[in-house]
């Protein structure tokens, strides 16, 4: 089910704590308990199989979001998955849960594509998983539906896979492996590479170096505040007066008006920052 060309298939898995995602790798390798016993959660984990005469290569890496991991800790660990399946991984299975979208995921989501950069995706596959034996129909297209801000980015498709169903899983697997087979042999380049990381990186240090700082971002919008209060003030000014507007009058109304107008809109923002940030 690979390319002739390949003497391994290299899969590294990726997404949250809790979602199911070192179980898939296990059950992908034919022991479903590999990545869950005795494992250091904070450190990437690789096992390899051969699966019908092919080396296949697995690496776990740690989740996100798992209280008390430092973030950046952590990413710096699933960056260095790259390194666990050299030359580089055929494809990324983020792995998610199959529910509706949550914020969460969408955060998840940021970092995987500030981590891998934009060229990570069209290596990617997204699998749910699930333990219901059974999904109605309406329920598994409400629920594609709702998940498509995630699935939308992703161009090499996704599918459910149910990680309880001992029965189901072969079938569900070779559907899988077909997807990923599928993927590879598209590619000009069958795998992500280092180059590419090293890429994402280098793009992210620029757009972090290259974005405003939070005080300044807030002074310039308290001066745009206080020219459209000025210009408000002055045109307010001017029809108070009967449209006989005379240097004092206009600068003195729009003085008044233009705080008034200044500290009502830089007020409004403060309150909006902090809800952004609750």
């Amino acid at each position: 089910w690979l390319q002739p060309s390949l003497c391994e298939l290299r899969i590294v898995l990726y997404g949250q704590s809790g979602q199911g995602k070192s179980t898939l790798g296990g059950i992908i390798l034919g022991n479903r308990e590999i990545f869950t016993s005795n494992k250091d959660s904070k450190k990437c984990h690789k096992e390899r199989k051969t699966i019908t005469g092919r080396e296949v290569v697995v690496v776990d890496t740690p989740g996100l979001f798992k209280v008390g991991d430092d973030r950046e800790e952590v990413v710096e660990e699933i960056k260095r998955s790259i390194k666990h399946a050299e030359p580089g991984p055929h494809v990324f299975l983020y792995v998610e849960r199959f529910k509706e979208i949550s914020q969460e995921k969408l955060d998840a989501l940021k970092v995987f594509q500030d981590t891998f950069g934009k060229q990570a995706m069209d290596y990617t596959i997204v699998v749910f998983t699930t333990t219901m034996k059974k999904i109605d129909d309406t329920i598994m297209k409400e629920t594609l539906k709702s998940l498509t801000r995630l699935t939308d980015q992703f161009q090499q498709g996704n599918c459910v896979f149910n990680i309880e169903d001992i029965e189901q899983q072969e079938s569900q697997l070779d559907k899988l492996l077909e997807m990923i087979k599928k993927m590879t042999g598209e590619k000009r380049q069958p795998f992500y590479t280092s180059k590419m990381l090293q890429e994402s990186e280098e793009a992210l240090k620029i757009r972090k170096e290259t974005k405003p700082k939070p005080e300044e971002e807030w002074r310039s919008f308290y001066d745009r505040c206080g020219l459209i209060g000025m210009a408000v003030g002055c045109a307010v000014g001017y029809f108070i007066c009967g449209g006989e507007l005379t240097p004092t009058t206009g600068a003195g109304v729009g003085a008044v008006v233009g705080m008034m107008l200044f500290v009502g809109i830089a007020f409004l923002g403060v309150l909006a920052k902090i809800k952004i940030q609750a």
